[in-house]
């Protein structure tokens, strides 16, 4: 799976900065988890489209999370 940020992009970055990243990351992957629940036939390519997108996005919350735990900031 491509990674969403480099992890020394991640390190230089400020805390907020993160922060804004994480939230973002967290409500794009919500907002694209519904329109797959709602919208999308299960079975068309538009819908493994969005669940790779999700899986980005579910990643890139990942690298931020573990990079927040790296620096001990709670989210």
């Amino acid at each position: 799976m491509r990674q969403m940020y480099h992890p020394d992009d991640l390190a230089s970055m400020d805390p907020l900065v993160l922060m804004k990243n994480l939230d973002h990351a967290r409500m794009t992957s919500r907002r694209l988890s519904y329109v797959l629940q709602q919208q999308l036939h299960l079975y068309v390519p538009e819908a493994n489209q969005v669940r790779e997108e999700i899986d980005r996005y579910v990643e890139a919350e990942r690298q931020i999370e573990s990079e927040l735990a790296r620096r001990r900031i709670r989210a």
